[in-house]
Formats: structure tokens, sequence, C-alpha cells
């Protein structure tokens, strides 16, 4: 009994958490409650995204009646389903994107469909860490067959930080937001960084106490800037607008985008020195 103590003690939150995902009986388990969804194009393409980090294209699709309760602000119905198709951004010999005559990425090959829905009572099978709310998630290969192989516990995961967006994180363009005036200028004499192309720029930043710091999202995607370690965060940053946050305590901090926290170029360093 005590070695089975010591063992269960060593085990880390994620691999609990993975333990309880797998442990889920086939009949119930979340992702395979979710068909693939083969009328997604009868909806509305409502944003198109490139990757530069990943290289991908991104369409996004769903229901007019999702796009009408996003315009209102209000959660999504339920029946909404969401469908996120990538593709295989085409690049040159030197692996960079070509564009077309908008400026945007060509569509490559296709790599993945990955889809929520949302179901009265779904997700209750999860623990809180993971529920995101009543939306299941799946993912589907080019041949539309279930990817059992997803990663899905990372998906839930990623999600759910964003309640306020009903845990869609293009809930914003979902509803038509994506280039607004900037409504919290930044204050003067701020250490400014960028977001651009799904990265900050620089990523490392040094300040003295109590000076603020400021990042001007430029890129086409909404981003969130939280500081590990601290209950500090941007709001929600659609393009052209700025967040600023201060630090008073001298240290190193590690900061990152909440909308995509495993991107590495959306993530940086502040040094905060007398």
């Amino acid at each position: 009994m005590n070695r089975f103590r010591a063992a269960a003690a060593i085990l880390s939150a994620s691999t609990l958490l993975a333990i309880v995902l797998l442990s889920v009986e086939p009949a119930h388990a979340g992702p395979e409650k979710v068909t693939f969804p083969t009328n997604y194009q009868s909806g509305v393409l409502y944003t198109i995204v490139d990757r530069n980090d990943l290289k991908e294209v991104r369409e996004m699709w769903t229901s007019p009646e999702a796009i009408e309760a996003a315009k209102a602000g209000k959660a999504l119905p339920h029946g909404t389903v969401i469908t996120h198709v990538a593709y295989k951004a085409v690049t040159d010999a030197q692996g960079t994107p070509l564009l077309d005559n908008k400026g945007r990425f060509l569509k490559g090959d296709l790599l993945f469909y990955f889809v929520m829905e949302k179901r009265p009572g779904w997700g209750a099978e999860y623990p809180d860490q993971l529920r995101n709310g009543e939306w299941e998630f799946s993912n589907f290969k080019p041949d539309r067959t279930f990817n059992e192989k997803a990663n899905f516990a990372g998906c839930l995961g990623c999600h759910r930080p964003h309640e306020k967006l009903d845990y869609v994180k293009s809930y914003f363009a979902m509803g038509g937001k994506r280039i607004v005036a900037n409504s919290t200028p930044t204050p003067p004499g701020a250490v400014v960084g960028t977001i651009l192309g799904y990265a900050v720029n620089p990523s490392q930043l040094s300040v003295e106490p109590g000076k603020p710091v400021s990042w001007i999202n430029i890129d086409d995607a909404v981003h969130q800037i939280v500081i590990e370690g601290t209950n500090l965060k941007t709001d929600y940053l659609l393009k052209g607008q700025s967040g600023t946050l201060i630090l008073n305590e001298p240290g190193t901090y590690q900061y990152r985008d909440t909308l995509h926290p495993g991107v590495r170029s959306l993530m940086g360093t502040i040094e905060v020195k007398k």
C-alpha cells in the first residue's frame, strides 16, 4: 500500500488528467460523440487565418445562428458546430509561404479538420480543469475519419481559460470584430512590444519597477498576454489594440499568449531591474 501511495504521489497533474480521459468508457467518450459535419460548407465561412508559426491556412465555418449570437455578444446556441479546416501553406524552395494577389497564404494540401460541437449536457464527464461548458472537441483526418491520436486533453486545456468567449477562441471573428480603435492608448514612457505574424517582438524586454509594458497587436488574430506566476494579463487584443501591464517587483518574468499557449514565438521574458 505504501509503495502504491508513493507511486501515485509522483504522478503529474497532466498525467492524471490524461488518465481521466483515457478511462472514460468508449460509449461515453467525448471526442467520439462528434460526427464529421459533412454539410459544413453550407454554413458561413467567417474567417481565414494565416498561421505564420505553422505555415498553415485555417478556414473556420459555422452556422448563421452562431454568427448572429456572436454579433449580439451572446453564448452560442445548442447545436452549434464550428469546423476548422487546416491546409498546408504553399511555400517556395526556401520554405517561405507564397502569397496570392491579396497578400494571403496560398492553400496547399489538406491537413486535418478540427470540430467543436455544443449540445445540452455534453462535457459532464470531464473534471472542472478540462470541462469547456457543453462543448466537445474532435479531430478528423483529411479522409474525414476520426483521428484517435489527436491531443484532445491539450485542446480542452487550451480553450478552458476562455469562458468569457464561450470557450471559442475565434468568437470575436465570428461576431465580425477584427479591427477596432485603440481604446487604451499606450502610456507615455512605456516599453513597447508588438505582436505580428504570431510572434512578439522583441520577445525579451527590460524595464524598471513600476514602469508600464505595452503590447500592440498588429495581427489579424486576437491575442492576450499573461505574465506567468502573477494575476496580470491584458484584455483580449484585437488588431489595432494595445494592452499594458505593470510589474513592481524586481525579477525575471515569463509571459505568453493565453489564446495560443504553446506557440514559442508568442512567449518571452521581462526583466525588471532597479
